[in-house]
């Protein structure tokens, strides 16, 4: 499997699936058996084409969690937070990023019921047993990888397209820059030395963080810029 920073933190929950499984959809996967990943509202329906044959199979793989009613507030952290913007497009994940979302237990990072929930709602229409065969191991591989070199992609497996999150983080950039110049504040983040001078746990730290994304953020009036 390929390695990276996103890519290791499904290292513990790709353990628990079947190994002869788990190769066989990295086969697939790096050879491009994975076609028309389509979204349904719930989850992604794909075709996977099976290796040396002209057979494929349809697969359905649920969405991670829930967040499509939370895309503003995924686009105010990234607008607070423009060095995390940076990073997706250098194709590179930031780890203050990475840590920020593992934290709050944000469902784009896996969890422990991630497991779970792909094998009690993942479907295939190959003659394997077990929920997470090689094809949906495969289409679930596509995403990971994917979501390794543009990390906004891992939102799509939450039910948020990226562009949908970009046109909204310039939203809420433009937002924040107006309400600054109307106020004359002069403590809005600046770079220093490529890094950001506040976090985002002085305003997070108090957020009540629910199953399937229902999450609610609070922001605290006097931080934010």
């Amino acid at each position: 499997m390929k390695r990276g920073p996103y890519a290791s933190r499904w290292e513990p929950v790709l353990a628990e699936v079947d190994k002869s499984h788990l190769r066989a959809a990295t086969r697939l996967a790096m050879s491009g058996a994975v076609r028309a990943r389509v979204w349904d509202g719930d989850g992604w329906r794909a075709v996977v084409e099976r290796s040396g044959t002209r057979r494929a199979f349809d697969v359905w793989l649920p969405k991670l969690a829930d967040y499509a009613g939370h895309a503003r507030d995924v686009a105010r952290w990234l607008a607070m937070r423009p060095d995390w913007l940076a990073a997706h497009y250098a194709g590179e994940w930031d780890e203050s990023f990475l840590e920020f979302l593992s934290a709050h237990q944000v469902e784009v990072v896996p969890t422990r019921e991630t497991v779970v929930r792909l094998r009690a709602l993942s479907t295939c229409t190959c003659e394997e047993t077990d929920p997470l065969c090689p094809h949906v191991l495969a289409v679930l591989l596509a995403f990971i990888w994917e979501a390794e070199g543009s990390p906004l992609a891992a939102f799509r497996m939450v039910g948020i397209e990226v562009e949908q999150l970009l046109d909204l983080v310039q939203e809420e950039t433009a937002v924040l820059a107006g309400a600054a110049g109307a106020s004359g504040r002069t403590d809005v983040p600046e770079a220093s030395g490529g890094l950001w001078a506040w976090s985002p746990e002085e305003w997070w730290e108090d957020a009540a963080v629910r199953p399937l994304g229902r999450i609610r953020p609070v922001v605290r009036s006097e931080i934010r810029p």
